[in-house]
């Protein structure tokens, strides 16, 4: 069966009007969960101060203070340069990272553009039934996960980590956004039993018995 949806850490947001069919303006309430449908972007549900549960809304109906940047008036727009990449399965989990916790982050986002946040927690979609056909990007080398970011402009993101620069200041000297460097994609398919089998065959291992 698959985990369509999930428990993410509870934010006290609005919800944008004009999706929820109220006109113009925001209503408070709480983004608690999330929906991953594969070839669609992600999904979240809203708890509204007025009792009304809105599920499966996009990332662009939600901001979390009233001066926010509207970014585009064409809200497939809007929500492209909040989440670049639509889910890879039916699947997904939730983690936050303590390590990455509170920290601030900037986003490369698809208007080139430089927007800046803090991070939440991360969303990662992942192939999760062994007797169906895999016919997303999840298990691919080159899948991504999703930052889950509170940007400075009032709007939420989720953003794959080739489009973060992270500000740590224990050790972190960011890079310069007028040079990025050019890392390499980690494509291999590694393996840790691709070797010499003589070593796992010899003697020494422990399943043997050495004094018969």
């Amino acid at each position: 069966m698959s985990a369509l949806n999930a428990n993410i850490p509870y934010i006290k947001c609005y919800i944008r009007n004009s999706y929820i069919g109220l006109g113009d303006g925001i209503t408070e309430g709480y983004l608690f969960g999330v929906k991953c449908i594969i070839n669609k972007p992600l999904l979240f549900h809203f708890q509204s101060n007025f009792g009304a549960v809105f599920f499966m809304q996009p990332l662009s109906a939600f901001v979390h203070k009233e001066d926010f940047d509207l970014l585009s008036d064409n809200e497939q727009t809007r929500l492209s340069l909040l989440q670049t990449w639509d889910c890879q399965s039916n699947h997904i989990s939730v983690t936050t990272f303590s390590f990455l916790q509170y920290k601030r982050v900037d986003i490369h986002c698809r208007d080139g553009k430089w927007r800046s946040g803090k991070y939440l927690f991360t969303l990662d979609d992942y192939f999760g039934d062994a007797n169906s056909i895999s016919v997303g990007y999840a298990v691919d080398n080159d899948s991504k996960c999703y930052q889950f970011i509170q940007l400075e402009d009032g709007n939420f993101c989720a953003q794959p980590n080739n489009l973060l620069r992270w500000h740590n200041p224990d050790f972190i000297i960011p890079y310069d956004i007028n040079n990025i460097p050019r890392l390499k994609v980690n494509a291999e398919d590694f393996t840790s039993e691709d070797i010499d089998r003589s070593y796992g065959n010899s003697p020494y291992f422990f399943y043997n018995d050495l004094n018969p």
